[in-house]
């Protein structure tokens, strides 16, 4: 029959095995004598060994205790790993990669950002970054431990996951110079559902993404000429068209300063355009983790800050 023995009575024996003195080990443990030597009854009773004998006017311990005591050592060592405080986490000298998915939207405007700051603050640890299409399942990434974050820009992830508000855009209408819009300064909403658009490919049909479900809540559909799969395609497109892309103001911000294109504000129907931060609940309270999360939250606030003084564009 299995004899059980808590935290309480290891920590004695291993005490008791380090000090061979009753005395002693007492003494070490802050507990009166008489406790320290009625659990050490106890214990001989469970092992079935008396553990420490008397030899002249010291106690030591039998071949049992001896080979007792490396065990007890490490399975206190164990318990402690699972009940103790976690270790802290130091940027300065992880070697484990980082690994980030990110919405196709946010990779000119926050991953260039982003990873800079994690080269200087982590130098030692790679920056893994892969996008988000159909037949990626990041929720599953997440649960199976191949993901640390994603950044993406739709609501109502699984509810499982963790989330937490990153930042807001203004939504803008982007096109090149010779569009007949290009000069105006606000796309009305009948200007916009007249013009035919330009989008990336959508992950699913239950999601086409944040312009598209804005719309259907109105009870209205653009006209999606063009899809492509590879979001910073699209600017080199609207230089040789006349389609229109909706998009972030710092996303048509960066490329316009690249690019003879043009840009007018969205219908005012839009709003802002959000964009979130997810993580799995079994990495809520690594120190890792909560590291990678405040640094880019740190660059969220950062380029938050930017565009409310007027210099997202």
């Amino acid at each position: 029959m299995l004899k059980e023995m808590d935290t309480r009575q290891l920590r004695v024996l291993r005490v008791l095995l380090e000090e061979c003195s009753v005395t002693q080990a007492a003494r070490k443990l802050d507990q009166s004598q008489p406790n320290v030597s009625l659990t050490l009854r106890k214990l001989r009773d469970t092992i079935g060994d008396p553990i420490l004998v008397r030899s002249g006017s010291k106690l030591v311990p039998t071949e049992r205790g001896r080979a007792l005591l490396g065990h007890v050592r490490l399975v206190l060592e164990g318990i402690d790993k699972i009940v103790g405080v976690p270790a802290v986490f130091d940027p300065r000298v992880s070697t484990e990669p980082f690994r980030i998915a990110s919405a196709d939207c946010m990779e000119a405007i926050f991953l260039p950002p982003l990873i800079q700051r994690l080269r200087e603050e982590a130098p030692g640890a790679r920056v893994i970054v892969r996008g988000i299409d159909a037949s990626f399942d990041y929720a599953e990434a997440l649960e199976r431990d191949q993901l640390d974050a994603v950044i993406c820009n739709w609501p109502g992830a699984p509810g499982h996951l963790k989330t937490a508000h990153l930042m807001t855009e203004n939504i803008v209408c982007l096109m090149g110079a010779h569009h007949p819009l290009a000069g105006s300064g606000r796309v009305t909403i009948e200007e916009y559902l007249a013009a035919d658009h330009i989008a990336p490919v959508a992950r699913s049909r239950a999601d086409p993404g944040p312009i598209d479900l804005q719309l259907a809540e109105r009870g209205l559909r653009r006209n999606i000429h063009t899809m492509v799969a590879e979001f910073n395609l699209i600017p080199h497109i609207l230089l040789a068209s006349d389609l229109i892309f909706t998009s972030s103001a710092r996303f048509a911000g960066y490329f316009g300063s690249l690019m003879p294109l043009h840009w007018a504000a969205a219908p005012s129907e839009f709003g802002l355009l959000k964009f979130f931060l997810l993580w799995h609940e079994r990495a809520h309270s690594d120190a890792r983790n909560i590291w990678l999360r405040s640094q880019i939250s740190a660059v969220a606030r950062t380029l938050d800050a930017s565009r409310d003084r007027g210099q997202a564009i």
